[in-house]
């Protein structure tokens, strides 16, 4: 009897530790999805296009936090299309690039008629307006790659110009490819560019998963993409960083799948903002190619939508 006794006891005390041990873990927090703004660059290139940021918006049933269009420095500053772009409260974001205007002539002061029209379009505009800066300066596909003195020279001319017209609205992103072009060639590394913390707001990268679009290409994750660029620029400044550029195929792989990672992964603490490339372009890189990707993409925008309106609320200030 006395042995059946202790045994009950044993036991009611092992239940008991056993529930304990289960309330202290229910009690520890849940790590909710972090909130990462979206946003997208819809076909149009040198002119944004309204209508298809709007298609783009109606598929995902969800608004773009931020919406980025190119142009380039033979174009005026838009004070139609900024006004357009941040309405209902969308980050506006362009990426601007000299093209056929070289350094040169930059550092000279050759552009500064025309760089002074855009401050003083930005500073009339008055809101917060995010510029894109001579883009993927460590890659030899670009005009403005090859001397990272002579770039630079030419970042701090402009930025030194709108500061002087008053333009702080203004934020600046500087966004390197994640991929140094030619790769041992030391001129195109990417930390050669850097103009220094005070001349950037924003850091860029930008990086495509290709899949097996080409039969060079093979299927790389979201992670392996950007984990050793995103560990070298975080190197060189503290700043919130933006994937600024991106996209995956859905050749070689699961894109539903890909798109979820992106969103989810614990990585990179710092990006706190995706651009997808929502073009059909050297495949189908966009959020629509399947219904499986426009279902992930709507997921992931349904769990974070409160938190992204009160992150996005805080880049306009």
């Amino acid at each position: 009897m006395a042995t059946h006794t202790h045994f009950i006891r044993g036991l009611l005390t092992l239940c008991l530790a056993c529930a304990f041990l289960l309330s202290a873990c229910n009690l520890a927090p849940t790590e909710e999805t972090k909130p990462i703004l979206f946003g997208a660059y819809t076909r149009g290139n040198i002119n944004l296009d309204m209508e298809a940021v709007k298609t783009l918006e109606q598929d995902l049933d969800h608004q773009l936090d931020i919406v980025q269009w190119f142009t380039d420095f033979d174009h005026p500053w838009e004070a139609d299309t900024i006004a357009t772009a941040s309405t209902l409260g969308r980050i506006p974001m362009i990426t601007w690039q000299p093209n056929d205007h070289p350094l040169d002539g930059i550092i000279a002061g050759e552009e500064d008629a025309y760089l002074k029209r855009w401050a003083q379009g930005a500073k009339a505009y008055g809101g917060a307006v995010y510029i894109r800066l001579m883009p993927e300066m460590n890659g030899e596909w670009v005009s403005w790659s090859g001397d990272a003195e002579k770039f630079k020279a030419a970042w701090k001319h402009i930025v030194d110009l709108f500061r002087d017209e008053g333009a702080t609205n203004v934020k600046w992103i500087w966004a390197p490819n994640c991929v140094d072009e030619p790769k041992t060639d030391p001129n195109y590394f990417m930390e050669k560019y850097y103009p220094g913390a005070s001349y950037v707001d924003v850091i860029g990268l930008s990086g495509f998963n290709w899949g097996t679009v080409k039969d060079y290409h093979r299927w790389r994750t979201y992670e392996q993409i950007f984990t050793a660029p995103y560990e070298r620029v975080t190197n060189l400044g503290s700043q919130d960083v933006w994937i600024v550029e991106t996209a995956s195929t859905e050749l070689g792989g699961d894109k539903a799948a890909w798109v979820e990672d992106m969103f989810t992964s614990k990585a990179f603490p710092k990006v706190t903002a995706i651009i997808w490339f929502n073009e059909a372009k050297e495949t189908d890189w966009r959020v629509q190619s399947s219904s499986a990707s426009l279902e992930a993409f709507r997921n992931v925008l349904d769990a974070t939508e409160e938190s992204r309106e009160l992150l996005a609320t805080s880049y306009l200030k």
